[in-house]
């Protein structure tokens, strides 16, 4: 979705869009939209500087870190984002100071602001850093790779590490 800056008043104006699952890709592997992304904002300008505010719904669906079964996870996030041209930062030379005011900044280029890439990453920031489907999850067997949270599990397949194998047949002499 776009929006045109020069249309932007310091009144602002109001924006909303609803994202299909597969319209808006996160750029990663293993989570994807589930659900419709609804995006409701209001944008304002005051000379150069573009502000954002809205909030972002949406169902993410993402892989269980441990046995990679699918996780469905809601995602509500409110936003308020600053926008500058990129013009700006072109000027300045490579050793520059940040200034806490400058942290709450992004750029755009030409006459209008795509705002895909701004929901695709306040989406993304407000993920999780592990995904579990549920807290006891056992993962997969690292050997036959099967699930085992499935139940019974017969993979005979026991890897001993090389530095306890003197242990190990002491252990088997013993009994």
């Amino acid at each position: 979705m776009q929006i045109e800056v020069e249309k932007l008043t310091a009144e602002g104006e109001s924006f909303a869009h609803k994202y299909a699952p597969g319209e808006l890709l996160l750029d990663e592997e293993d989570i994807r939209l589930s659900t419709e992304a609804t995006v409701v904002g209001c944008a304002t300008r005051k000379r150069d500087e573009v502000r954002l505010r809205g909030t972002i719904k949406a169902g993410v669906e993402v892989a269980c870190d441990r046995c990679l079964s699918a996780v469905a996870v809601p995602v509500e996030i409110e936003f308020d984002a600053s926008f500058v041209p990129a013009s700006v930062q072109s000027g300045a030379g490579e050793n520059l100071e940040l200034k806490p005011d400058d942290l709450r900044l992004d750029f755009y280029e030409g006459e209008s602001l795509d705002i895909d890439s701004l929901v695709r990453e306040q989406i993304l920031l407000a993920l999780p850093m592990q995904f579990l489907c549920r807290e006891e999850c056992k993962g997969l067997c690292p050997w036959c790779r099967a699930d085992l949270n499935a139940g019974e599990h017969s993979c005979e397949h026991r890897e001993v590490d090389p530095r306890w194998a003197a242990l190990a047949e002491l252990k088997r002499e013993q009994d």
